[in-house]
């Protein structure tokens, strides 16, 4: 009865209306042989990732088993007015939750080993990323594996990060909200430095802002991925900050520029190095270039923007102000 409630549009079947025998309700191979067996069909195509034990046992009842090579609903990556709403909703939560962190580390004072201290207390990765889940949880989102990675852990695009931040280190800050009614997500990364930057951080900075501004003029119906994946990287190495891989090390602008967001946190589209989809109107995309020094740290920022039919905009604007004083 749920279901049916919930699930607009969507045939809801009970396992009687399946002819499932009993033997089989609780095996998910056997709901799926009925459900295909129902619909008269003989072949059904499926993801990459589904699961091979049904997949074997499905080709055993003589139903073909044929698996995507893209995405397998292809249509969602355009996205209506009402899901634009929902994940606008989402990234304003994100929004939200960064002013929180961004006010706590204002708030923090450094004592004398250069760690951020609040009422004698250290401020940590954990306390961030606390601080941040409260937030999205009077938005009635969920925060899964948030990123708060101070100093040298932010060299690793996907170190959530742990113990004590320090004043004068980057502290990339991602967060990437889901809301427990709709499901859409929103996706926001900023990268502050409590006191005042040094000169090289400044110009690393400024190099990736610059970057993204660089992609987000590329962004517009029509343009190839892979092209607005290039403007960002070229604008970086322009400005001297090249990227090179070799001897197990990696240093620079490691990812792809940006990915779709909607009802899962990475879809379609993707704008990366070989990317040859292109953009269309209604595209629910993230821009956000970083650049990575092992042992050093990182930055990167990134925003989640629709395209429009003359370009793009901002599903959410978000302060983007580097230094925290």
């Amino acid at each position: 009865g749920r279901a049916r409630r919930t699930a607009e549009g969507i045939e809801v079947c009970t396992p009687e209306m399946l002819r499932v025998p009993a033997v089989g309700r609780g095996r998910i191979e056997e709901w799926a042989r009925a459900a295909v067996r129902r619909i008269g069909g003989r072949s059904v195509t499926v993801p990459a990732e589904f699961p091979l034990g049904i997949a074997r046992h499905l080709e055993r009842c003589k139903i073909k088993v044929n698996v995507a090579t893209g995405a397998l609903f292809p249509e969602r990556a355009v996205k209506r007015a009402d899901e634009l709403r929902k994940i606008t909703e989402s990234q304003r939560a994100a929004v939200a939750a960064f002013h929180a962190a961004r006010e706590l580390l204002t708030m923090a004072e450094v004592n004398a080993a250069g760690e951020l201290v609040m009422k004698q207390k250290r401020v940590t990765s954990e306390l961030l990323r606390e601080t941040i889940q409260r937030v999205l949880f009077h938005h009635n989102c969920i925060g899964r594996d948030l990123i708060s990675a101070g100093g040298a852990q932010g060299a690793d695009p996907h170190e959530q990060g742990h113990g004590p931040l320090r004043a004068g280190e980057p502290i990339v800050v991602d967060i990437f909200p889901q809301h427990q009614d709709h499901g859409y997500w929103g996706d926001l990364t900023r990268t502050v430095i409590k006191g005042k930057a040094s000169r090289e951080w400044r110009r690393l900075y400024t190099a990736v802002r610059a970057a993204q501004h660089a992609a987000l003029e590329e962004l517009r119906p029509g343009v190839k991925g892979k092209t607005v994946h290039r403007r960002a990287a070229e604008e970086l190495e322009r400005r001297g900050f090249k990227t090179w891989r070799g001897a197990g090390r990696v240093e620079g602008f490691i990812h792809s520029t940006g990915h779709g967001v909607g009802l899962e946190i990475h879809e379609q589209p993707t704008l990366g190095p070989r990317t040859d989809d292109r953009l269309r109107t209604g595209h629910v995309v993230t821009v956000e270039p970083g650049y990575y020094i092992p042992g050093v740290g990182g930055i990167r920022i990134e925003d989640t923007v629709v395209v429009t039919p003359g370009g793009w905009r901002y599903l959410a604007r978000c302060d983007q102000r580097f230094e925290v004083e």
